[in-house]
C-alpha cells in the first residue's frame, strides 16, 4: 500500500513529484511515475495522431500530400456543432451539481448514515446514480459529497484515500450512461456518421438498452461492496488529516443584505426571471417525452432539459453565471481539440484509409469476438489517448463498417466502445487530476484500489461481451 500524505509535492514543472519516506518505491509508485513521465497532455496526442494518420494514409492510400491536406481541411469543421453541444452538456451538468439545493440535499443525505460502511456504500450508490445520468454532474457531486463525508463523518474510521478512490471509481465506471458522447452522437439527427451507418441510433438501443442497463446495474450494486472489502479496518484506517480538514472546511463569506444593494444588483439576485424561463423549458421537455418517448432523446433535447433545470436550481442570474464561469473551465479540451480530431476524421474517411483499417479489423475478428475486441482495443487506446469521447470521431469510420460487415449490431459495438473507454480511466492519471486537486491526495494513494477495480471491470465486461457478442 502506498504511503499516504496530505497532498502532492510540486517539481516546479506542473507535474507531481512523489516521495516515499522509506526511500523505496512500491509497484503503484513506479506505475504512476511511468504514467506521469511518459503519458503527456491530450493536446500532444491529438497532434501526434494527426501526423501519424497523415503519414499512414500517405503510405497506404492513393492520395498524395496535397490531397491529404484537402481531406484534413474537409473534415476539420465537421464536429463544430457536436463540440458546442457537448460543451453545453458539460457546463450545465456542472452548474446543476454546483447549485445550493443540490448541496443542501447532499448535507441532509450524509446525516442518514451512522457507520463507516453505510456511509461509504451510500456515497458510492449516490455518486454512481448521478454519474450515470450525467457524468459531469456526477464528477461534481462526487467531489462535493466526498468532502462533506470526510469532514462530517470524521471519527468513524473511514479510510480517506479509500473514500477518494471510491469517488474516482464510481465516476469513471458509472459514466457509461446516456450522457456519453458516442451514443449521444449516434442518436442526434444530422450527425456525420449517418452516411456510414444509414440512420440515427436511439439511446434505447445503446445506453438505455436492456443489455447495457443490466451490465451497468450489476456494476453499480457490486462495486460499493468490493470497495468496502478492500479498505483497511477502522484501527488501520487513515482519516482526513487536520491540515486537509481545515483546508476543506472553509466557509464562504456571507452575502450582502438585500437592503444595501442597488436595483441592478437586486435583479441579479432575483429568482423571478430565471425561474420562469427554467420552468417553461422543463414543461416543453415534459411534453416532448410524453409525445415522443425516451427513444427520441438526443443531445439537443438533453441539453435543453439540463439548461432549464440548471436555471431553476440556481434561480438568480448571479448565482447561475458564477457557476457557469467555473463550469466553462471543464470544456477547454472539447473546444480546441474537437476540430483537430475532426481533421483526422477527414483524412481517414476521405482518403480511403478507413477501408484499409476496416479490412484489418475483419481479418482478426469473428462475429463471436468482434465486440470483445473493440472493448479491449478501446481500453488500450483510451489509456494512451484520454480524449473524453472525441476519439470516437476518428475510429467510428472503421469500427462500425467492420461490425456491419460481420453482422454485429452497431448499437452493441457502441456499447462495447463506451464500456472500454471507462475502464481505461481507472488507471490513467489524466482524469484523476480534478480529484487529486480537490481532495489533496496523490495518485499513488488511490491507484491500488482503482487498479484492482480496473481488473474486476475488465473481467466482467469481457465475460458479458463474449457471452453476448451481439447483445440481447
Amino acid at each position: 500500500m502506498a504511503h499516504f500524505e496530505t497532498g502532492p509535492n510540486s517539481d516546479g514543472g506542473g507535474r507531481a513529484k512523489h516521495t516515499n519516506p522509506s526511500g523505496k518505491q512500491s509497484l503503484s509508485d513506479k506505475f504512476t511515475e511511468w504514467s506521469l513521465n511518459w503519458i503527456p497532455d491530450s493536446m500532444v496526442f491529438v497532434v501526434a495522431l494527426t501526423i501519424a494518420a497523415y503519414l499512414i494514409a500517405l503510405l497506404l492510400t492513393p492520395h498524395g500530400p496535397i490531397e491529404l491536406l484537402d481531406d484534413y481541411v474537409q473534415g476539420f469543421w465537421v464536429l463544430l456543432t457536436f463540440a458546442m453541444q457537448l460543451a453545453l452538456m458539460m457546463i450545465t451538468g456542472f452548474v446543476i451539481a454546483d447549485s445550493r439545493p443540490v448541496k443542501r440535499g447532499i448535507v441532509r443525505v450524509i446525516g442518514l448514515t451512522s457507520t463507516a460502511r453505510s456511509t461509504l456504500i451510500m456515497f458510492c450508490l449516490i455518486v454512481g446514480a448521478v454519474t450515470w445520468l450525467h457524468w459531469a454532474a456526477g464528477l461534481m457531486v462526487a467531489i462535493v459529497l466526498g468532502k462533506e463525508v470526510a469532514i462530517r463523518k470524521r471519527g468513524l474510521g473511514l479510510h480517506y484515500p479509500g473514500l477518494v478512490a471510491a469517488a474516482y471509481i464510481m465516476v469513471n465506471v458509472m459514466a457509461n450512461g446516456p450522457s456519453q458522447s458516442a451514443p449521444l452522437l449516434a442518436a442526434t439527427g444530422g450527425n456525420f456518421l449517418e452516411k456510414t451507418i444509414g440512420s440515427v441510433v436511439p439511446l434505447t438501443q445503446t445506453a438505455l438498452s436492456p443489455f447495457l442497463l443490466a451490465f451497468v446495474g450489476f456494476q453499480w450494486l457490486s462495486l460499493p461492496i468490493l470497495i468496502w472489502l478492500m479498505l483497511p479496518k477502522k484501527e488501520k484506517a487513515k482519516e482526513i488529516s487536520d491540515e486537509v480538514f481545515n483546508e476543506l472546511n472553509v466557509q464562504p463569506p456571507p452575502e450582502a443584505h438585500v437592503s444595501t444593494l442597488r436595483p441592478a444588483e437586486r435583479w441579479e439576485r432575483s429568482r423571478v426571471l430565471l425561474s420562469i424561463l427554467g420552468i417553461a423549458m422543463l414543461v416543453w421537455v415534459g411534453r416532448f417525452l410524453a409525445k415522443q418517448g425516451v427513444a427520441k432523446i438526443d443531445l439537443n433535447v438533453l441539453n435543453f432539459a439540463l439548461f432549464g433545470l440548471s436555471m431553476l436550481l440556481h434561480g438568480s442570474p448571479r448565482s447561475f453565471m458564477n457557476s457557469v464561469k467555473q463550469g466553462v473551465g471543464t470544456t477547454y479540451g472539447v473546444i480546441i481539440q474537437f476540430p483537430l480530431y475532426a481533421g483526422i476524421f477527414g483524412i481517414i474517411m476521405h482518403s480511403g484509409l478507413s477501408e484499409v483499417i476496416t479490412h484489418w479489423f475483419l481479418s482478426i475478428s469473428t462475429p463471436a469476438t468482434y465486440s470483445w475486441i473493440i472493448l479491449v482495443y478501446t481500453t488500450i487506446m483510451d489509456f494512451f489517448v484520454p480524449s473524453g469521447g472525441s476519439k470516437f470521431a476518428i475510429e467510428a469510420p472503421y469500427i462500425l463498417p467492420a461490425a456491419m460487415h460481420l453482422g454485429i449490431p452497431v448499437p452493441h459495438v457502441i456499447n462495447a466502445y463506451s464500456t472500454g473507454a471507462q475502464m481505461a480511466n481507472l488507471i490513467q492519471p489524466f482524469w484523476a487530476l480534478p480529484f487529486l486537486a480537490a481532495f489533496k491526495v496523490r495518485f499513488q494513494d488511490i491507484l491500488p484500489y482503482t487498479f484492482l477495480m480496473a481488473l474486476y471491470t475488465l473481467v466482467i465486461a469481457s465475460a458479458a461481451f463474449l457471452m453476448f457478442p451481439k447483445g440481447w
